[in-house]
């Protein structure tokens, strides 16, 4: 699909604000409201827009740590260890990558305790799994949605 400035003038109110009304958003950017209802639709099916949520702020909500975790995977069992990470639920952002390390990812998890339950219970685990580098973050100066 081809998006043009409608469509990611659209995108980037949705992300601002996804619960702007369509009227608001076809006042913004200049469009009659129809055209924003048709253009968000075919985002949707599109796949573009992969769904409507809420973006918390983990700290606020309870949870203390948010890690980054550099995982080496046996080259043959990769997407096999991708698939039954991606299952985690303490994992927040995921993606076979390129450099020093097979997969990364971001994990927000309420405390140190459950970090280590988490590498040692799951990740641990997982079969391909070779060896894992963690981050944790000490602050946060910047929390975009795009």
């Amino acid at each position: 699909m081809k998006m043009d400035e409608i469509d990611r003038n659209i995108l980037k109110l949705l992300q601002e604000d996804g619960r702007m009304s369509y009227s608001e958003i076809a006042r913004r950017i200049g469009v009659p409201e129809s055209t924003v209802r048709l253009r968000v639709k075919r985002l949707i099916e599109e796949g573009i827009i992969r769904k409507f949520a809420a973006l918390i702020n983990p700290f606020k909500a309870g949870y203390t740590i948010v890690a980054f975790i550099a995982v080496d995977v046996e080259p043959n069992k990769i997407k096999r260890a991708v698939e039954e990470l991606s299952k985690l639920p303490e994992v927040d952002v995921l993606g076979i990558a390129t450099g020093a390390h097979d997969v990364l990812m971001q994990v927000t998890v309420r405390d140190l305790q459950e970090l280590e339950s988490f590498l040692i219970e799951k990740l641990g685990k997982i079969d391909g799994i070779k060896s894992t580098e963690t981050s944790i973050l000490t602050s946060v100066k910047k929390w975009a949605v795009s």
